[in-house]
């Protein structure tokens, strides 16, 4: 069996070819990374290490590594010839592999290949749907073409996956707990499990919003709280008491929403919250706060990690406190390195904090919520100054 998937970075290599791999595939790995492509068609294997077993190594074997820029032809290929095919790009990136999915797929529609299974693994809501919208806007593929070669069921993803470097090679941390779960009536055949350890349900939603508006949420949160208090790197808020206890306050609301809206218990909840604040304490565990804070805009949006739960939570007279104050932090968020941040900040500088907030969450401006959001970023604005 093949696979090809797009992404050779933390979550490709160290989630979706893991599993990949134990599923059987043969698996092509499609990157821009020249210099990671070389290391791994070197000996067509690399190497992950499980962080709870002392670093054991773990060898992912049957693997080769193909650019999508100098060898668009051969990857194109490869999609022809796959049973499955995957990406772990980022959702930013997702209309950027698009056309050579589309290429891809295309041609095999006009050999009358199966048809295939297309997983967008991204920390996204409804991840792979927005792959197949972007590859039905290139207009190659007809809707009813595109339904006929390829399915798009959505996913849920969750692995702690750390870059490192051993030997002088490029190797993946892992953590040995993970979460991938799968759109089972989206898939070419429901009734079958393409990849092995991954959970299949016909209620995506539940399991991605726990994702994230708990862990993808609170870690958010942390970061941007952090970053204000002056930290650089995520073990550093983990060890500021008052920072996790905060931490733990936010996912507690967005916990609340999901046990009312989903039937989720208490007990599960509360347990989700200790595994990602224990997972977050990690010793050796070496994160940045510039890569857990990137992207404000997207995170920003009505739908996604932070906004999403604390408009959830007004709708059913929840306490959403805590999730107001992650918000208002994003607005102060100060990388120069991040394009997103820099935009954000300029917007703020342009036009004031109470026009960005509508402007980037839409929520409006006489609402409750807005309100409290503008004095909760004029108190961390004062913190910011102090610290």
């Amino acid at each position: 069996m093949k696979a090809v998937h797009f992404g050779a970075g933390s979550i490709g290599r160290g989630f979706i070819a893991d599993l990949l791999h134990d599923s059987g595939y043969d698996i092509t790995l499609v990157d821009v990374n020249a210099q990671l492509n070389q290391q791994i068609n070197q000996n067509h294997s690399y190497h992950l290490y499980v962080i709870e077993e002392d670093y054991q190594e773990k060898t992912i074997d049957r693997v080769k590594a193909l650019s999508p820029v100098e060898e668009r032809a051969e990857v194109i290929q490869e999609i022809v010839l796959a049973d499955i095919l995957t990406t772990a790009v980022w959702a930013d990136n997702l209309p950027k592999v698009a056309p050579t999915i589309s290429e891809g797929l295309y041609r095999r529609f006009l050999q009358s290949k199966k048809k295939i299974n297309v997983l967008a693994c991204e920390n996204a809501m409804f991840n792979s749907e927005i792959l197949r919208t972007e590859i039905l806007k290139l207009g190659q593929l007809t809707e009813e073409q595109l339904e006929q070669i390829a399915a798009f069921p959505n996913t849920a993803v969750d692995r702690m996956v750390l870059e490192d470097e051993r030997n002088g090679e490029k190797v993946i941390n892992i953590g040995v707990d993970f979460e991938l779960v799968i759109e089972r009536n989206k898939l070419v055949d429901p009734t079958s499990s393409p990849i092995k350890g991954a959970e299949y349900t016909n209620n995506l939603v539940k399991y991605i919003e726990r994702k994230l508006y708990i862990i993808n949420c609170g870690h958010a949160c942390s970061g941007y709280l952090g970053a204000i208090k002056g930290y650089d790197v995520m073990s550093d808020i983990f060890a500021d008491e008052q920072l996790v206890e905060t931490t733990r306050e936010v996912m507690g609301e967005s916990a609340n929403l999901l046990a009312k809206k989903y039937g989720f218990t208490t007990e599960d909840l509360n347990g989700y919250i200790d595994f990602a604040i224990r997972r977050f304490q990690t010793p050796g565990v070496v994160d940045t706060v510039s890569r857990v804070c990137r992207s404000p805009i997207r995170k920003l949006e009505p739908n996604e990690r932070l906004v999403g739960p604390a408009n959830q939570c007004e709708e059913n007279q929840l306490k959403n406190d805590r999730l107001l104050e992650g918000i208002a932090a994003v607005f102060l968020f100060d990388n120069p390195e991040d394009q997103q941040s820099r935009e954000l900040l300029a917007y703020v500088e342009e036009h004031g904090v109470s026009e960005a907030i509508t402007h980037y969450t839409e929520l409006p401006p006489e609402g409750s919520m807005h309100q409290k959001i503008v004095q909760k970023y004029q108190q961390l604005q004062k913190q910011k100054g102090e610290s």
